[in-house]
């Protein structure tokens, strides 16, 4: 599924895994339509390591703003540039909050990134910047289209 949703009080947090797309995104939809009318007033995104966000991904996101009945507040914990560009292109911005965590950074480095060498750390690192690199101008490629009414 790569996502956890954990319910704490009326606030529903979202733990995403590296990827948010048609593969993933009905079953987080499905799984945020659960709390469908429980008074839900904030829905926190940790996009730590999040890093390819499709139009799939997208409407999962946007249920969680209209979908849960009370429009709560939505928020993207430490967010990348690449995937808060994409959000703001297709306008979802005007109702998401953006924050940074040095504590979900260190957490997640700590559940994924620990046991890694130096080395396989330095690597994976390039593979983060270059795999964000390549969303970003694939995603420009797409918003270009979509505004000449191109299909991709």
């Amino acid at each position: 599924m790569d996502f956890k949703v954990i319910k704490e009080g009326s606030t529903l947090i979202v733990i995403l895994g590296q990827k948010l797309s048609v593969t993933n995104g009905p079953a987080l939809t499905d799984e945020l339509s659960r709390y469908s009318g429980q008074g839900i007033e904030r829905v926190v995104f940790d996009a730590t390591g999040l890093m390819y966000l499709s139009s799939g991904g997208l409407r999962s996101v946007f249920f969680a703003y209209q979908g849960l009945g009370s429009t709560p507040v939505v928020v993207f914990v430490n967010c990348a540039k690449e995937i808060r560009q994409v959000l703001d292109h297709v306008g979802l911005t005007a109702f998401i909050q953006f924050e940074e965590s040095p504590e979900r950074s260190k957490e997640y480095r700590k559940g994924h990134l620990n046991d890694l060498s130096s080395e396989e750390l330095e690597q994976f690192i390039e593979a983060r910047r270059k795999e964000l690199e390549q969303f970003a101008a694939n995603n420009d490629v797409v918003c270009y289209n979509m505004r000449m009414g191109q299909e991709d």
